[in-house]
């Protein structure tokens, strides 16, 4: 019984030692006479040359766990075959394979695009007002461009708040540096801003081409299309003036007072261009006249739109409708009255005008004077 016992002794450590043993041969690959293996290297690359940006795995997203390890523990020893293992198992079992799935810190394009498009509409809401609030719609567009910071409408609006904040020149850097960029180039509101920014300091020649290519980019940019057709006003280019406003009001539905007058002042620029008393000429200057007044309806308190009817009436000799002259210059000055009432007026270009209207009053008044001379001069019939 003692010898047994010394015997069960010998066998626990020979047991312990025999599993160690049998670790080692599992883990260098069974009994096939291999090198050592080689470690791999700190921060050594995946063989596809990819890092761990956006949290990818460079090995292909999936690890083998040492599942099944044999057990060194010896038995306690029961009967006969005290020294045995007591756990049963001492077989090997293949590895599982678990798929680890990085986390993807992306955000849903989807959903980022309705925030960007909802920090937009308060952006464009804050400038839309009587008031402009540069501030809220410099705030928002930045928070548009922290969600997508490659979106080229919100930096367009950085600078169109900069513009309305009175910083034209920063609101120029910001499109110059945007401009870089070939989705910036084919970008509306990229050139329209440009446009904003190229008229108030004094470009129109740059600002117009920028408007027309806001335009040609997107036919249906209002606010580009209004300020082109200012700019051909002013050019003289009646004739694309009035297809613009024409547009604007028709299409677009665009009918306030700015707009109309706009429109009747294309029709008067027209009427220029044909002969004085013609068919042609007396249309346009009937068109004109409808368009100022439907602008007043609009907004009574609209000084432009008397001032062009008071053109409209002093520069039209016959005017249409109208036999007696002093009955059309009395017209153009009652209009010219009502513009000097209006707000905004503008004193100087009033005086100016009083004096054409009263060069000519005098020059009518001579007139009829002669032909009154020359009637009672005239010899008269025999009954």
């Amino acid at each position: 019984m003692k010898d047994l016992i010394a015997i069960s002794r010998v066998k626990a450590p020979m047991t312990r030692l025999a599993a160690v043993l049998l670790t080692f041969v599992v883990a260098c690959g069974g009994g096939d006479k291999k090198g050592p293996a080689t470690p791999q290297q700190p921060g050594k690359k995946a063989p596809n040359g990819e890092s761990m940006k956006d949290g990818n795995d460079p090995d292909g997203g999936s690890v083998a766990t040492g599942s099944g390890t044999f057990n060194p523990t010896g038995g306690t020893g029961s009967g006969s075959n005290g020294g045995t293992d007591g756990s049963g198992s001492g077989s090997d079992q293949p590895a599982a394979e678990v798929v680890i799935t990085p986390p993807n810190f992306d955000p849903d394009p989807a959903q980022a695009k309705t925030q960007v498009d909802a920090h937009l509409t308060v952006a464009r809401g804050a400038l839309s007002g009587t008031t402009p609030d540069g501030d809220t719609a410099l705030r928002e567009a930045k928070a548009a461009l922290a969600i997508d910071a490659a979106n080229v409408d919100a930096a367009a609006m950085v600078a169109l708040a900069y513009y309305h904040k009175k910083l034209y020149d920063t609101a120029e850097l910001v499109l110059d540096d945007l401009y870089k960029r070939d989705t910036a180039k084919n970008n509306a509101n990229v050139n329209y801003v440009y446009g904003l920014v190229y008229d108030v300091t004094n470009r129109p020649e740059r600002a117009m081409l920028a408007y027309q290519k806001a335009v040609q980019l997107d036919p249906n940019h209002v606010s580009a299309l209004t300020n082109l057709g200012v700019h051909q006003l002013k050019n003289g280019q009646y004739t694309e003036a009035q297809a613009t406003f024409e547009r604007l009001t028709r299409e677009f539905k665009k009918n306030d007072a700015i707009t109309l007058t706009s429109l009747g002042s294309a029709y008067r620029g027209r009427s220029a261009d044909y002969a004085s008393g013609s068919g042609d000429r007396n249309n346009l200057v009937q068109q004109a006249e409808q368009q100022y007044k439907h602008a007043l309806q609009a907004d009574n308190g609209y000084g432009p739109a008397y001032y062009n009817l008071g053109l409209l009436y002093l520069d039209n000799d016959p005017y249409p409708g109208l036999t007696d002259p002093m009955a059309r210059i009395t017209a153009s000055k009652q209009y010219f009255d009502q513009y000097k009432n209006m707000r905004n007026v503008d004193m100087k270009l009033y005086d100016e005008r009083l004096k054409d209207v009263s060069k000519i009053e005098k020059r009518i008044q001579k007139q009829l004077k002669s032909k009154a001379k020359a009637s009672k001069a005239a010899p008269q019939g025999n009954p």
